[in-house]
């Protein structure tokens, strides 16, 4: 990763400070101040990342911002204000100032002199923190002192700064691509090819075998003759691979080490290029009987119908509303094994908490927002009578899942794609390979 270009830098600056000055959205705050700890093997990706990411393009651990109306402040360490002087002298916005305060490590007092200069000058009486992180780090220790020796109140903005992120620009739109087309590649040249080797040589292969080998492709694009530099892209989490009946359609769901059964598959995986996240996930069947092919052609039109409604100035909730109206009117006795929830927003985030699509979300989408649509059927029965003409393993199953997740662009009238889509056709692998 490297820094920002300074046009993008001061672009991405002057959106997010006016969006602060006018106040909307922000709770009322001065100021936001949002700092990042040292890094750490075992530390998760937080929001205080995502915005360091989103402004500078590099996470610059062990800094503090402070965004107040007419200036950001960045404390940090010799090495990174050197590197920063870049942004700060070869662009510029109107009326806005980037301001950088040197710190050492081993001078605590002068910190907090900056800090409680800054709090007391700049930051206003409302500062917006990032309260839901426990930051460890002594800039965070020094701003908390700070806050409180200037009797200022701290409001949270993590959602609100969610949000503020969810807009894409064409910088970011860009990596989104790479990201989901890597993703789309992975799956069609790993996983299918895994799969295909696997029942038309009867291999014996587990569901962590397969995700494993998955999860090196993600990691190492090379692996399936995608040229890129190394380190660009990792997985955002471990493979999902289930089969034989033990299905969960939630994104927390994990891969067992059971082995691989050819009847009903599903696959999900995750990739992170520059730190921006792509999602998709298919569902393979192998000598499908009718009732299967019945309920994922009813998917495949209820997932037209929610992508229909992804248009900016909906509602984020009206997928969810969509989807159970469809098919109370489709197929009532299908609304039992709907989700609740239907994805959500993408981004450096690999899951935006503020964006969930489900019935309660009364946020709107707005143009140049990214998201992961993921329609389901969890757990449908396979009763005897449906299976009475049943061959292979399908036989055995008394229930099983269903799964299609993409990654979709947020556009005026028209829902885009960000990656080439699989042939969503059923197709039997005893016979024929699946039509890509």
């Amino acid at each position: 990763m490297s820094l920002l270009v300074p046009q993008t830098f001061w672009d991405r600056l002057s959106l997010l400070h006016d969006s602060l000055a006018t106040g909307e959205c922000w709770n009322d705050v001065d100021s936001i101040a949002v700092p990042i700890d040292p890094p750490s093997e075992d530390a998760a990706f937080t929001k205080s990342s995502a915005f360091f990411i989103h402004l500078f393009g590099l996470e610059l651990h062990d800094s503090l911002a402070m965004l107040c109306k007419g200036a950001l402040h960045v404390l940090a360490t010799d090495e990174k204000c050197a590197m920063l002087k870049a942004l700060q002298e070869e662009g510029q916005s109107a009326g806005l100032k980037f301001q950088l305060h040197r710190v050492c490590k081993d001078n605590h007092e002068s910190t907090h002199a900056i800090l409680a200069k800054l709090v007391k000058s700049q930051a206003g009486r409302k500062i917006g923190c990032l309260e839901k992180i426990q930051f460890q780090s002594t800039l965070a220790l020094a701003l908390n002192k700070a806050i409180q020796s200037a009797g200022a109140e701290c409001i949270d903005v993590t959602s609100v700064l969610g949000m503020a992120l969810s807009v894409k620009d064409g910088h970011a739109l860009a990596t989104f691509r790479k990201a989901a087309v890597v993703t789309h590649k992975i799956l069609k040249h790993s996983f299918v090819r895994l799969l295909e080797d696997a029942f038309d040589q009867a291999k014996s292969i587990t569901h962590e075998e397969i995700a494993t080998h998955v999860d090196e492709c993600c990691e190492h694009p090379s692996k399936v003759n995608i040229k890129s530099p190394q380190g660009h892209y990792e997985s955002c989490y471990f493979p999902i691979v289930q089969s034989g009946g033990k299905y969960d359609i939630r994104p927390s769901a994990s891969t067992n080490g059971e082995t691989l059964s050819d009847d009903v598959i599903i696959i999900s995986l995750g990739v992170r290029y520059n730190f921006h996240c792509a999602n998709m996930a298919r569902t393979f069947f192998v000598d499908p009987v009718e009732s299967v092919r019945l309920n994922y052609s009813i998917l495949l039109e209820l997932r037209r119908e929610c992508l229909a409604v992804m248009l900016a100035g909906r509602c984020v909730g009206s997928v969810a509303e969509t989807a159970n109206r469809f098919i109370r009117q489709r197929c009532p006795h299908l609304l039992k094994f709907l989700p609740k929830n239907f994805g959500f927003g993408l981004g450096l985030d690999f899951r935006e908490s503020s964006l969930i699509m489900n019935a309660k979300n009364q946020r709107k989408f707005a143009q140049n927002m990214v998201f992961n649509l993921a329609i389901g059927f969890h757990d449908l029965e396979l009763t005897d009578m449906q299976k009475a003409d049943a061959q292979g393993s399908i036989r055995k199953l008394s229930k099983y899942s269903m799964l299609i997740a993409d990654t979709v662009l947020i556009q005026v009238g028209c829902t885009g794609y960000l990656h080439i889509f699989l042939n969503h056709n059923i197709f039997s692998l005893a016979t024929s390979p699946p039509i890509l």
